[in-house]
């Protein structure tokens, strides 16, 4: 069959459908499932097997923040105008609880009004990170703890450090 035939022009009840090519097997699979179809509905559908390209599946994507849908986790917060952290966790999502930490009561945002006489700042997301991601309620309370415990001996061996030299 030539090339010409392939590409003959449409007629006006023929609907084309664009399907990514696998490989011929299947191919031939859904011509006869779409033949079929056809004469069921008394309109022409002809498949347009399309095939991705090798840039295609290597491009780069844009890898979405991971803090904004994270949900049950330990987190720690750093402050970025000076050395203190906090350890926290929630069952609910991060970006959520990140919000609860702008408001009066929170100990963030005690810790930026006494501290610094400074207002939390707008990107207060990005000086926290996730430490574990927890299966429920019980296991993010552990892992708070031994992560809280962790940070607590670290910075007890600094203070040592700093003695003995």
């Amino acid at each position: 069959m030539s090339d010409d035939q392939h590409l003959s022009p449409p007629q006006a009840n023929t609907i084309r459908v664009i399907l990514p090519f696998k490989d011929q097997e299947s191919a031939n699979i859904v011509k006869k499932r779409l033949n079929n179809l056809s004469s069921k509905i008394q309109t022409t559908l002809r498949p347009v097997f399309v095939s991705w390209k090798l840039n295609q599946d290597l491009q780069v994507r844009e890898a979405k923040p991971a803090i904004v849908s994270q949900q049950c986790v330990v987190y720690q917060f750093k402050c970025n105008l000076c050395a203190a952290g906090y350890v926290g966790c929630t069952r609910g999502h991060l970006h959520e609880r990140v919000d609860g930490h702008k408001r009066k009561a929170s100990s963030i945002y005690k810790h930026y009004k006494i501290e610094h006489n400074a207002l939390v700042p707008k990107n207060l997301i990005s000086q926290f990170h996730v430490l574990a991601k927890c299966k429920n309620k019980f296991d993010c309370l552990v892992k708070e703890m031994l992560f809280s415990g962790a940070r607590a001996l670290a910075r007890q061996r600094s203070i040592i450090a700093k003695e003995i030299w």
